[in-house]
């Protein structure tokens, strides 16, 4: 298996734990956490299977069908197939859907440098705070309850998947985190984010950089991390030893 296909099995087996129902389609299979509903990311149709042939029109319809049908104004697909994803990018944008590029990368080389900064581990009550001012920050989050209940789901990860907290502390403060999430002999490092006012201090380096130091310590030996391909932290991963190995495309309409 090579490392993106196992990366991708790795997510496969995280959501089917953390979904309270799953729906298997044609085109795929839908996710679904009722707890989260307002979550896109936890509720969604992962379009799997051949693709070549497969028009827009069709796997538009699918997703209008399985996310309406269970009542979800949203409408959000994810589409693992790079040359599909791209074919299908134009379609989707004209039926009002935002395109999000994803490279997924994995650790293979030792980093540029190492972390100057102490990092913490922590569990999710000792970060909680941090993480729902992260959420309250974000223009997408526009209200207290979708900044509450999106800070609860990293609650969940960590009841079911185990996930682990590091964070930096600046001032006495805590600036910035991660998360990891190991199964068996993979890992993955994900929501690494700093508050806007200790950027630039080296605190996502630190915090990475710990766990992908934790997950092998925990006996993964593929540390994998998922980036937006438009975007820079992708550029810092690439020093801090993870190399690009593919790319997924996500298409999401939010509620009118």
């Amino acid at each position: 298996m090579d490392d993106l296909a196992r990366f991708l099995e790795l997510e496969r087996r995280l959501l089917e734990r953390l979904s309270t129902r799953i729906e298997r389609l044609d085109l795929g299979t839908a996710f679904f956490d009722d707890g989260y509903r307002e979550r896109f990311n936890s509720n969604f149709l992962l379009a799997e299977g051949p693709l070549d042939g497969v028009p827009a029109e069709a796997l538009l319809g699918a997703t209008d069908r399985v996310l309406g049908d269970a009542g979800y104004q949203h409408r959000a697909v994810l589409v693992r197939d790079d040359v599909a994803g791209e074919r299908y990018a134009p379609a989707f944008t004209r039926h009002g859907y935002r395109v999000e590029r994803n490279a997924i990368m994995v650790h293979r080389r030792r980093p540029d440098r190492g972390a100057a900064l102490a990092v913490e581990e922590v569990p999710f009550a000792g970060v909680k705070d941090l993480i729902h001012e992260v959420y309250r920050r974000e223009p997408r989050t526009h209200s207290d309850e979708i900044v509450r209940l999106f800070t609860e789901q990293h609650g969940k990860n960590e009841r079911v998947i185990g996930a682990r907290f590091f964070t930096v502390r600046l001032g006495g403060k805590l600036a910035g985190d991660c998360e990891l999430y190991v199964d068996g002999s993979d890992a993955q490092v994900e929501y690494v984010d700093t508050l806007e006012e200790f950027r630039s201090r080296a605190v996502a380096r630190a915090v990475v950089l710990r766990a992908v130091e934790a997950a092998c310590e925990a006996g993964a030996s593929h540390v994998f991390i998922v980036a937006d391909d438009d975007d820079w932290p992708k550029e810092l991963y690439g020093r801090l030893g993870f190399d690009r190995i593919g790319r997924t495309w996500q298409f999401i309409r939010r509620p009118p």
